[in-house]
């Protein structure tokens, strides 16, 4: 149960959310045998993220867009973004920052799909479509 003068849990949450000090990862919301997820999803919110199936994001070829991905009590962090294979050949996805043992991204939800993350269209970020870290 959260409090509404509990604003720690809230700061914290605000940190993830907002990248502040905190790695970008996979984040736990469950604390003292308390889930936060209706808390994190409200902070989301209150920054401008929402709640979009992943073909619905409109983002360029160089950039990427910021978006958590909502597994149970886990808040994934990741982008919306273009992979360029070559100039003829690219695809829409959503990649976790988190990796596997081979690099590749751990977590990937494909371009067209009705899978929803929470992203921040409002806040693209330029990248080198063909070298993604």
């Amino acid at each position: 149960m959260f409090f509404k003068d509990d604003w720690e849990i809230s700061d914290i949450l605000d940190d993830i959310v907002l990248g502040r000090g905190v790695k970008r990862s996979i984040h736990d919301l469950e604390y003292n045998n308390n889930i936060y997820t209706g808390l994190f999803i409200e902070r989301l919110r209150i920054y401008k993220y929402r709640p979009m199936p992943v073909k619905d994001i409109k983002v360029q070829v160089g950039q990427r867009i910021p978006a958590f991905l909502i597994r149970r009590k886990a808040a994934i962090f990741g982008y919306v973004f273009w992979e360029v294979f070559s100039d003829k050949r690219k695809r829409k996805l959503w990649g976790s920052v988190v990796r596997n043992a081979k690099g590749d991204w751990k977590y990937t939800i494909p371009g067209n799909s009705e899978a929803v993350v929470f992203a921040n269209p409002n806040s693209p970020e330029d990248i080198d479509s063909y070298y993604l870290s």
